[in-house]
């Protein structure tokens, strides 16, 4: 028999309200519209000091911090063949090779390395942010896997999951 501990945090306050449009595979795209994201977490690995995958104190701000981060924001993908996207000192400029043409006062805009804005690559940013903080946050953690899922609606989520070495 095979032993396997996790934690999941879901808290009501793992929430994120952000403006955004998906760039289809055709290279069409949506229109600018918006989700109230809810953020959930699993962490899968062995217990540590205390008898914790990861200790809820420690860990449940540091998702929290990443909530806030893409919140009241619009979210532009720059990894997108479609999408120019342009940064000035004040605003942030996208142009879509359809036509269309947005401006955004730049600390209104949350620029991410993704190639889409969708809820699967939403939760892959989220969980590679918390990979990158862990060590920090949670220097002894011994994890196995991390999920995160990013909801945009009641039943409906993107997921990512990253299995680690041990």
């Amino acid at each position: 028999m095979r032993e396997q501990f996790s934690i999941r945090v879901y808290k009501e306050y793992f929430n994120f309200g952000s403006a955004h449009f998906l760039i289809f595979g055709d290279g069409t795209r949506e229109e600018l519209h918006g989700h109230n994201y809810r953020v959930r977490v699993e962490a899968r690995g062995e217990t540590i000091a205390g008898d914790l995958v990861l200790d809820f104190i420690q860990f449940k701000p540091l998702v929290k911090g990443l909530c806030d981060e893409l919140d009241h924001r619009t979210l532009l993908p720059l990894e997108n063949p479609h999408l120019e996207v342009t940064v000035g000192e004040d605003r942030v400029e996208a142009q879509h090779e359809d036509g269309s043409w947005f401006c955004f006062p730049r600390r209104d805009v949350c620029l991410l390395a993704l190639p889409n804005t969708s809820t699967e690559m939403l939760a892959r940013y989220i969980c590679q942010r918390i990979l990158a903080a862990l060590p920090a946050r949670c220097p002894d953690a011994q994890l196995r896997s991390l999920e995160v899922e990013v909801e945009e609606s009641p039943g409906q989520c993107g997921a990512y999951r990253v299995e680690l070495d041990g």
